[in-house]
């Protein structure tokens, strides 16, 4: 549950910046994945409506780095992959394949909404139904992060 919830939250961080089909929305996509670029930190994450604790949050970071992502914990790799976005699409999607770590090999289908320095994400993190909002609620992870300032 726990690497679920944090490849949730890698997959929607990364929808923020991925490619689409064809040269248009691939543009689209690759201005989405320069925008992300570099370490985020959690400030809010929920799976199945049910906030995670601040104190496990302050321990967790996200790292985009091209179409990769990677999910930390105390330093430590909690889970990988790779992501693509669509922005054209109302909400902006995204979709997240985990390589590394709990639920390698699946897809998180999600959406996002990208806010200057501030990112936040909904997925279903068993891939089955993409959410066409952010509401929290069973079946589904949130999350909100914001880039570490240098």
């Amino acid at each position: 549950m726990r690497g679920k919830f944090l490849w949730v939250v890698v997959v929607a961080l990364l929808a923020a910046g991925g490619t689409l089909q064809g040269e248009v929305g691939k543009d689209a996509g690759d201005d989405v994945l320069k925008k992300i670029q570099g370490t985020w930190k959690f400030v809010s994450q929920e799976m199945d409506g049910k906030p995670r604790p601040k104190e496990e949050l302050s321990k967790q970071t996200i790292t985009f780095d091209g179409d990769k992502w990677t999910v930390r914990r105390d330093g430590k790799v909690v889970q990988a992959g790779t992501h693509k976005f669509d922005p054209a699409k109302k909400p902006p999607q995204v979709d997240a394949v985990v390589t590394e770590g709990e639920d390698k090999g699946f897809t998180m289908l999600g959406v996002y909404e990208l806010t200057a320095d501030t990112l936040k994400v909904c997925f279903d993190p068993k891939g089955k139904e993409r959410p066409a909002d952010f509401v929290s609620k069973a079946g589904r992870m949130t999350a909100v992060v914001e880039r570490e300032k240098k």
